[in-house]
């Protein structure tokens, strides 16, 4: 542990995250600006988007404003001339600087002082802020999801960006806010009542009152803007209107009692919000397990199902959750000595500084949260915030420390060979390269040297409508067991496809990772899961390929086989054998014996769980398509598979483990 390097990491960390920040001046904010210079040292850093503005054109000629207005206005008082200038360079930035619009106009009320101030921006909220500015200055609809830790004003930015807009940008144009209880929708409909009380007079009015005679609904008279504010608890108020705006606060909390009417309220609510610049929907919540309407929304928004702009804020982001450290390198020995090390290593791996780790050491052992709580109230990743029940098969700190191994794959692609079918599937096969292709590779097949036992193919039949099951392939290198190494996943197929034509695909992908042994997981052909008898298909095309492929996996006994008795192809998974190959790749990866480099599976692994009945699966609308085939590999490689051997000396030289797509 190298004490000093870490001490000016954490100095660097901590200079980035109190960085100077005003947004009177503009000075630290994370929008593209450009500087004006005024007077002296007194500079303003105005949004990019004010900078076509003619009268902004005008002064950029001079190197200040004072001497624009020196030559412009020669006559006259010069000062009054300059704040004249000024305060209209300002009144203009309402328009374009949020930030700016915020920190002058709206009061809140903080909670740590508990006291009226000035809305200025914390870090977190200028993370959520680049979302939607990003979506406005592209001219599209702002549509962004959040998850989020607590407390660091996420539901205040949301409301006041949209107060924003109405105030600004836009006419009639109205805000519906769903909060998931009654209390919840109190306090944030009180929020916007207290900014429109001291709304300054200079700047503009907001008179509100009760939209036809409704106690919970206003309306802005000056801007004709409508502010619905309810909760899932009565959620028949909204149904009446149609809104340009949608904020939908806790949605992970939404009652499961009134879960049906809370996914009508959404899909009623958000097709009433028009596809136009400045509309906007945004849902936020913390986490509340996994399967759950937020949650789902979450999945889609990550993996660009759907549009939303997905953004998570870590509880290290937040400035409440720090702790002051007295003597860096004790703090540190202190570190490296807890039992929960490991995970205390991964917080800093993602960017907690130590000041963040003290708290989180210091609140959860004096409020004696569990585990599960913290990731709950206080994730540092999205997999903690989901983290679903406290019966996981996956302990989090060892998903958390796998993850680290993870990255995007090198190629993503297809195989494509002379034909699809029997001897044709196995001549010139190469990989072409496809934006959509279900064939990842993080490492292609390696000829450089000749190793027996090396490469493990393992794959589970899912169906070919989009519906069904993913027809899954993972490929294991075992090449670096020959010199005391530990296995680790090279690639992944993933997709829907007619059964017949997936068996060959599983044959194809094993012929070209050097005709590795294939293990294709039978209890869907064995008990007739698939879509109505092709199970059996599948079946009798294994047995086609055997005749072309003869490196496949099987249960059988072999001095049976001798005997007459028909082979049984792959492995089978039932209540016996399940249990001991995901314990075994649970070891694998809580020991460090085997490395895992896509992230969807590890995103499997936190989704799995031991159900009420004891049996093991995934929580509720989640899948183990690929946990399943990797954890037959690894059982394979450690208790079935002979050690690899090389085989041929003719070249000494390891592996290459990043090789060009011309090579493949």
């Amino acid at each position: 542990m190298d004490i000093p390097a870490l001490i000016l990491e954490n100095d660097r960390r901590n200079r980035e995250f109190y960085a100077p920040y005003d947004p009177e001046t503009g000075l630290g904010s994370p929008l593209a600006r450009f500087p004006l210079k005024v007077i002296g040292d007194h500079i303003l850093y105005l949004p990019e988007e004010m900078r076509e503005l003619e009268v902004i054109q005008e002064i950029l000629r001079f190197d200040s404003l004072l001497d624009f207005v020196a030559i412009t206005f020669p006559q006259g008082d010069m000062g009054a001339k300059l704040e004249e200038s000024l305060k209209e360079i300002n009144q203009r930035r309402f328009h374009y600087d949020f930030e700016y619009w915020a920190f002058k106009t709206i009061i809140i009320q903080d909670k740590k002082s508990m006291q009226l101030i000035p809305l200025k921006l914390r870090q977190a909220q200028r993370k959520l802020l680049m979302s939607f500015e990003r979506q406005r200055l592209e001219g599209i609809p702002i549509r962004t999801i959040v998850c989020k830790a607590r407390q660091w004003g996420g539901s205040t930015l949301s409301e006041i960006y949209m107060m924003w807009i109405q105030q600004v940008h836009r006419e009639n144009w109205h805000i519906a806010v769903v909060a998931h209880l009654d209390d919840a929708a109190k306090h944030i409909r009180g929020m916007y009542v207290r900014a429109a009380k001291y709304y300054p007079e200079e700047v503009g009015t907001i008179t509100l009152a009760p939209y036809e005679r409704s106690s919970k609904n206003l309306l802005c008279k000056e801007k004709g803007c409508i502010l619905g504010v309810g909760s899932v608890e009565n959620p028949d108020q909204f149904h009446s209107y149609s809104y340009a705006m949608c904020h939908l606060s806790e949605l992970g909390r939404w009652s499961e009692t009134t879960k049906k009417s809370a996914n009508e309220l959404v899909q009623a609510l958000r097709p009433t919000v028009p596809d136009v610049p400045y509309s906007m929907i945004v849902m936020e919540s913390t986490a509340n397990g996994r399967g759950n309407l937020f949650h789902n929304e979450w999945q889609a928004a990550v993996s660009e199902v759907s549009r939303y702009d997905a953004i998570f804020v870590a509880w290290f982001e937040i400035d409440l959750y720090m702790r002051p450290v007295k003597d860096y390198a004790k703090f540190l020995e202190k570190i490296d000595h807890h039992p929960k090390r490991e995970y205390y290593w991964t917080l800093w791996m993602k960017g907690a500084t130590l000041e963040a780790i003290n708290w989180y050491m210091y609140f959860q052992a004096g409020e004696n949260l569990s585990d599960l709580q913290m990731f709950r109230q206080y994730p540092s990743d999205a997999e903690e915030a989901f983290s679903s029940t406290g019966h996981r098969v996956f302990s989090p700190l060892v998903t958390a420390r796998a993850r680290l191994n993870c990255y995007p794959p090198l190629f993503k692609g297809q195989l494509f060979a002379k034909g699809q079918k029997e001897k044709d599937a196995f001549i010139d096969i190469r990989f072409d390269s496809t934006p959509n292709g279900a064939l990842w590779i993080w490492d292609p097949p390696d000829t450089s040297i000749k190793v027996s036992n090396r490469y493990v193919i393992i794959a589970d039949i899912g169906g070919k409508n989009d519906d069904a099951d993913f027809s899954t392939i993972r490929v294991l290198d075992r090449f670096f067991l020959t010199q005391a190494g530990i296995p680790e996943a090279v690639a992944t197929w993933k997709s829907h496809l007619d059964q017949d034509l997936f068996a060959w695909v599983c044959a194809q992908v094993a012929f070209w990772y050097n005709k590795g042994l294939l293990i294709i997981e039978s209890n869907s052909m064995d008990t007739e899961e698939l879509e109505g008898s092709e199970g059996d298909q599948f079946l009798t095309v294994l047995n086609e390929i055997a005749n072309y492929y003869s490196n496949l996996y099987t249960r059988t006994d072999p001095g049976k086989i001798r005997e007459g008795l028909p082979v049984q192809w792959g492995f089978h998974t039932n209540r016996h054998t399940k249990p001991l190959v995901v314990n075994t790749l649970n070891a694998a990866l809580r020991d460090e014996d085997y490395i895992e480099r896509d992230s969807r599976v590890i995103d499997e692994c936190d989704q799995f769980e031991i159900k009420a009945n004891g049996k093991m699966g995934a929580v509720e609308n989640c899948h183990d398509d690929l946990l399943m085939p990797t954890a037959i590999g690894v059982w394979a490689s450690e208790y079935y598979m002979d050690a690899p051997k090389v085989i041929s000396e003719e070249k000494k030289r390891p592996p290459k483990r990043r090789r060009t797509e011309a090579s493949l």
